[in-house]
Protein backbone atom coordinates (compact mmCIF):
# COMPACT_ATOMS: atom_id res chain seq x y z
CA UNK A 1 0.00 0.00 0.00
CA UNK A 2 1.72 3.51 -0.93
CA UNK A 3 2.19 5.98 1.14
CA UNK A 4 -1.42 8.65 1.25
CA UNK A 5 -0.58 11.78 -0.44
CA UNK A 6 -0.85 15.26 1.13
CA UNK A 7 -2.33 17.77 -1.10
CA UNK A 8 -0.59 21.26 -2.16
CA UNK A 9 -2.50 24.43 -3.35
CA UNK A 10 -0.61 26.91 -5.24
CA UNK A 11 -0.72 30.96 -4.83
CA UNK A 12 -3.64 31.31 -7.24
CA UNK A 13 -5.26 34.79 -6.41
CA UNK A 14 -8.59 35.15 -7.79
CA UNK A 15 -7.56 32.15 -9.85
CA UNK A 16 -8.62 29.93 -6.45
CA UNK A 17 -12.22 29.47 -8.04
CA UNK A 18 -10.17 26.55 -10.04
CA UNK A 19 -9.14 25.14 -7.07
CA UNK A 20 -12.08 25.41 -4.86
CA UNK A 21 -13.76 23.24 -8.37
CA UNK A 22 -10.61 20.75 -7.80
CA UNK A 23 -11.26 20.46 -4.16
CA UNK A 24 -15.03 20.09 -4.68
CA UNK A 25 -14.92 16.95 -7.18
CA UNK A 26 -12.62 15.89 -4.70
CA UNK A 27 -15.28 15.44 -1.94
CA UNK A 28 -17.37 14.09 -4.79
CA UNK A 29 -15.36 11.44 -6.39
CA UNK A 30 -12.05 10.60 -4.17
CA UNK A 31 -13.18 11.60 -0.57
CA UNK A 32 -10.54 8.87 0.53
CA UNK A 33 -7.62 11.07 -0.86
CA UNK A 34 -8.81 13.40 1.09
CA UNK A 35 -9.55 11.82 4.28
CA UNK A 36 -6.19 9.93 4.34
CA UNK A 37 -3.63 13.37 3.40
CA UNK A 38 -1.44 13.76 6.35
CA UNK A 39 -1.29 17.43 5.19
CA UNK A 40 -3.00 19.88 3.19
CA UNK A 41 -0.89 22.99 2.19
CA UNK A 42 -1.31 26.26 0.98
CA UNK A 43 -0.19 29.69 -0.59
CA UNK A 44 -2.17 32.98 -0.51
CA UNK A 45 -5.24 32.32 -1.47
CA UNK A 46 -4.52 28.26 -1.84
CA UNK A 47 -4.23 28.54 1.97
CA UNK A 48 -8.05 29.56 1.89
CA UNK A 49 -9.00 26.56 0.14
CA UNK A 50 -6.64 24.51 2.19
CA UNK A 51 -8.02 25.46 5.42
CA UNK A 52 -11.99 25.20 4.09
CA UNK A 53 -10.76 21.44 3.07
CA UNK A 54 -9.44 20.74 6.48
CA UNK A 55 -11.84 22.87 8.58
CA UNK A 56 -15.00 22.33 6.90
CA UNK A 57 -15.81 25.85 5.81
CA UNK A 58 -17.40 26.94 2.68
CA UNK A 59 -15.60 29.82 1.16
CA UNK A 60 -17.58 31.40 -1.48
CA UNK A 61 -14.08 33.35 -3.24
CA UNK A 62 -16.70 34.21 -6.05
CA UNK A 63 -18.88 36.90 -4.13
CA UNK A 64 -20.56 39.49 -5.76
CA UNK A 65 -18.76 42.10 -3.66
CA UNK A 66 -16.06 42.00 -6.75
CA UNK A 67 -18.18 43.21 -8.97
CA UNK A 68 -19.31 46.37 -7.32
CA UNK A 69 -16.47 48.14 -8.23
CA UNK A 70 -15.73 49.96 -11.32
CA UNK A 71 -12.14 48.57 -12.25
CA UNK A 72 -9.37 46.52 -11.08
CA UNK A 73 -7.45 49.15 -8.23
CA UNK A 74 -10.83 49.62 -7.10
CA UNK A 75 -10.62 45.56 -6.54
CA UNK A 76 -7.54 45.32 -4.70
CA UNK A 77 -8.12 48.18 -2.14
CA UNK A 78 -11.12 45.89 -0.97
CA UNK A 79 -10.16 42.42 -0.88
CA UNK A 80 -8.22 42.07 2.14
CA UNK A 81 -10.70 43.68 4.31
CA UNK A 82 -13.16 41.29 2.10
CA UNK A 83 -10.72 38.45 2.95
CA UNK A 84 -10.89 39.45 6.85
CA UNK A 85 -14.83 39.14 6.68
CA UNK A 86 -14.76 36.26 4.60
CA UNK A 87 -12.75 34.46 7.32
CA UNK A 88 -14.39 35.69 10.56
CA UNK A 89 -17.64 34.27 8.75
CA UNK A 90 -16.77 31.05 7.44
CA UNK A 91 -13.92 29.85 9.89
CA UNK A 92 -15.39 27.40 12.69
CA UNK A 93 -15.04 28.12 16.40
CA UNK A 94 -12.94 24.84 16.64
CA UNK A 95 -10.65 25.94 13.53
CA UNK A 96 -7.79 25.65 15.18
CA UNK A 97 -8.29 22.41 17.03
CA UNK A 98 -9.26 20.89 13.38
CA UNK A 99 -5.99 22.64 11.43
CA UNK A 100 -3.65 21.87 14.26
CA UNK A 101 -0.98 19.55 12.48
CA UNK A 102 -2.30 18.97 9.45
CA UNK A 103 -3.47 22.21 7.70
CA UNK A 104 0.32 23.72 6.24
CA UNK A 105 -0.05 27.85 5.86
CA UNK A 106 2.82 29.44 3.79
CA UNK A 107 4.19 32.82 4.49
CA UNK A 108 6.95 35.16 4.09
CA UNK A 109 8.65 36.59 6.74
CA UNK A 110 9.43 40.33 6.81
CA UNK A 111 11.89 42.16 6.40
CA UNK A 112 14.28 39.13 5.56
CA UNK A 113 12.10 37.22 2.58
CA UNK A 114 12.34 33.77 4.86
CA UNK A 115 9.49 31.37 3.81
CA UNK A 116 8.17 29.99 6.62
CA UNK A 117 5.22 27.46 7.40
CA UNK A 118 2.54 27.16 10.20
CA UNK A 119 1.16 24.13 11.21
CA UNK A 120 0.17 24.13 14.73
CA UNK A 121 -2.50 26.78 16.12
CA UNK A 122 -3.78 27.87 19.29
CA UNK A 123 -6.72 29.57 18.46
CA UNK A 124 -8.86 30.18 15.73
CA UNK A 125 -7.66 33.68 15.12
CA UNK A 126 -4.24 31.93 15.45
CA UNK A 127 -5.02 30.72 12.15
CA UNK A 128 -2.34 32.50 9.99
CA UNK A 129 -4.12 33.34 6.59
CA UNK A 130 -4.51 36.70 6.31
CA UNK A 131 -0.41 36.80 6.47
CA UNK A 132 -0.37 34.01 3.89
CA UNK A 133 -2.61 36.03 1.80
CA UNK A 134 -0.95 39.66 2.15
CA UNK A 135 0.69 40.92 -1.41
CA UNK A 136 2.28 44.60 -0.25
CA UNK A 137 1.12 47.43 -2.44
CA UNK A 138 -1.78 45.87 -3.76
CA UNK A 139 -3.50 44.67 -0.28
CA UNK A 140 -1.51 48.00 1.51
CA UNK A 141 1.43 48.93 3.25
CA UNK A 142 1.51 47.93 6.74
CA UNK A 143 1.60 43.76 6.63
CA UNK A 144 -0.28 42.08 9.81
CA UNK A 145 1.58 39.96 12.01
CA UNK A 146 1.51 36.54 13.14
CA UNK A 147 3.13 36.25 17.08
CA UNK A 148 4.31 39.70 16.78
CA UNK A 149 6.41 38.93 13.09
CA UNK A 150 5.14 40.28 10.09
CA UNK A 151 4.22 38.14 6.91
CA UNK A 152 3.78 38.63 3.46
CA UNK A 153 2.01 36.82 1.23
CA UNK A 154 3.14 32.97 1.57
CA UNK A 155 3.34 32.97 -2.78
CA UNK A 156 6.11 35.11 -2.84
CA UNK A 157 8.76 32.97 -1.26
CA UNK A 158 7.16 29.17 -2.43
CA UNK A 159 4.15 29.56 -5.03
CA UNK A 160 3.85 25.60 -4.88
CA UNK A 161 4.17 24.71 -1.09
CA UNK A 162 5.61 21.17 -0.36
CA UNK A 163 7.76 21.98 2.18
CA UNK A 164 5.97 19.49 4.83
CA UNK A 165 6.06 16.71 2.88
CA UNK A 166 8.29 15.00 0.40
CA UNK A 167 7.76 15.81 -3.23
CA UNK A 168 6.87 12.65 -4.68
CA UNK A 169 4.38 12.30 -1.99
CA UNK A 170 2.09 15.65 -2.46
CA UNK A 171 -0.33 16.07 -5.27
CA UNK A 172 -0.08 19.35 -6.60
CA UNK A 173 -2.75 21.73 -7.37
CA UNK A 174 -2.61 25.08 -9.20
CA UNK A 175 -4.84 27.06 -11.79
CA UNK A 176 -1.79 28.41 -13.66
CA UNK A 177 -0.76 25.44 -16.09
CA UNK A 178 2.61 23.80 -15.70
CA UNK A 179 4.03 20.70 -13.70
CA UNK A 180 1.68 20.62 -11.14
CA UNK A 181 -0.39 17.00 -10.89
CA UNK A 182 -3.76 19.05 -11.76
CA UNK A 183 -3.70 22.04 -13.54
CA UNK A 184 -5.38 23.29 -16.91
CA UNK A 185 -3.87 21.78 -20.42
CA UNK A 186 -1.76 24.09 -22.51
CA UNK A 187 -0.45 22.09 -25.23
CA UNK A 188 0.73 25.00 -27.14
CA UNK A 189 3.44 25.68 -25.28
CA UNK A 190 7.10 25.38 -25.87
CA UNK A 191 8.81 27.27 -23.10
CA UNK A 192 9.24 26.78 -19.34
CA UNK A 193 9.86 29.68 -16.88
CA UNK A 194 10.05 29.54 -12.84
CA UNK A 195 8.55 31.40 -10.17
CA UNK A 196 9.52 30.97 -6.80
CA UNK A 197 10.37 27.29 -7.25
CA UNK A 198 7.05 26.70 -9.21
CA UNK A 199 7.49 25.80 -12.87
CA UNK A 200 5.03 27.79 -15.44
CA UNK A 201 4.45 27.23 -18.94
CA UNK A 202 5.38 30.77 -20.77
CA UNK A 203 2.21 31.04 -22.99
CA UNK A 204 -0.24 33.65 -23.52
CA UNK A 205 -3.03 31.78 -21.86
CA UNK A 206 -1.20 31.63 -18.85
CA UNK A 207 -0.18 35.08 -18.96
CA UNK A 208 -3.95 36.05 -19.20
CA UNK A 209 -4.74 33.33 -15.92
CA UNK A 210 -1.65 35.12 -14.17
CA UNK A 211 -3.25 38.88 -14.99
CA UNK A 212 -6.95 38.03 -13.62
CA UNK A 213 -5.36 35.92 -10.87
CA UNK A 214 -5.05 39.81 -9.40
CA UNK A 215 -7.17 42.06 -11.81
CA UNK A 216 -10.21 39.97 -12.33
CA UNK A 217 -11.70 42.76 -14.30
CA UNK A 218 -13.99 40.97 -16.67
CA UNK A 219 -15.25 38.20 -14.31
CA UNK A 220 -18.48 36.68 -13.96
CA UNK A 221 -19.66 35.16 -10.98
CA UNK A 222 -21.88 32.01 -11.38
CA UNK A 223 -22.17 28.64 -10.01
CA UNK A 224 -19.74 28.01 -12.53
CA UNK A 225 -17.14 29.38 -10.81
CA UNK A 226 -17.44 28.10 -7.47
CA UNK A 227 -19.33 25.05 -6.99
CA UNK A 228 -18.61 22.30 -9.12
CA UNK A 229 -20.02 19.35 -9.65
CA UNK A 230 -17.71 17.40 -12.13
CA UNK A 231 -14.38 19.49 -12.39
CA UNK A 232 -12.30 18.95 -15.77
CA UNK A 233 -9.02 19.16 -14.28
CA UNK A 234 -9.64 16.07 -12.77
CA UNK A 235 -9.68 14.06 -15.73
CA UNK A 236 -6.54 13.04 -17.82
CA UNK A 237 -7.88 14.16 -21.06
CA UNK A 238 -6.46 17.12 -22.35
CA UNK A 239 -9.78 18.34 -24.23
CA UNK A 240 -12.36 20.47 -22.65
CA UNK A 241 -14.81 18.12 -20.74
CA UNK A 242 -18.71 17.80 -22.39
CA UNK A 243 -19.30 16.06 -19.47
CA UNK A 244 -22.88 17.22 -17.87
CA UNK A 245 -22.97 17.45 -14.01
CA UNK A 246 -26.25 15.66 -13.73
CA UNK A 247 -24.50 12.48 -15.42
CA UNK A 248 -23.49 9.50 -13.08
CA UNK A 249 -19.47 10.33 -11.73
CA UNK A 250 -19.04 6.70 -12.02
CA UNK A 251 -18.56 6.35 -15.61
CA UNK A 252 -16.01 9.07 -15.88
CA UNK A 253 -11.82 7.91 -15.59
CA UNK A 254 -10.36 10.20 -12.32
CA UNK A 255 -7.27 12.19 -12.93
CA UNK A 256 -4.14 9.31 -12.25
CA UNK A 257 -2.63 10.96 -9.40
CA UNK A 258 -5.77 10.28 -7.64
CA UNK A 259 -6.00 6.78 -7.57
CA UNK A 260 -4.32 5.51 -4.14
CA UNK A 261 -3.24 1.48 -6.05
CA UNK A 262 -0.18 -0.27 -5.82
Amino acid sequence: MPAPLSISFSASGFQATYQLGVAQSMLDLAPLVLQAAPKVMGASAGSLVAAALVCGSRFNVGQRFALQSRGPLHLARNVFVWIEGLLRRSLPDDAHIRASGRLAVVMTRIPDGQNTVVSEFTSREDVALLCSCFIPGYHGIQPPSYKGVHYVDGGMSSIQPTHSSPYAHTLTVSPFAGEADICPPDPGSMYVIVMSGMPLNCSVANGYRILEALYPYNWEVGPQNNSYSIHPALYPSTEPSTHSPSSPPSLLPLHPALYLSD
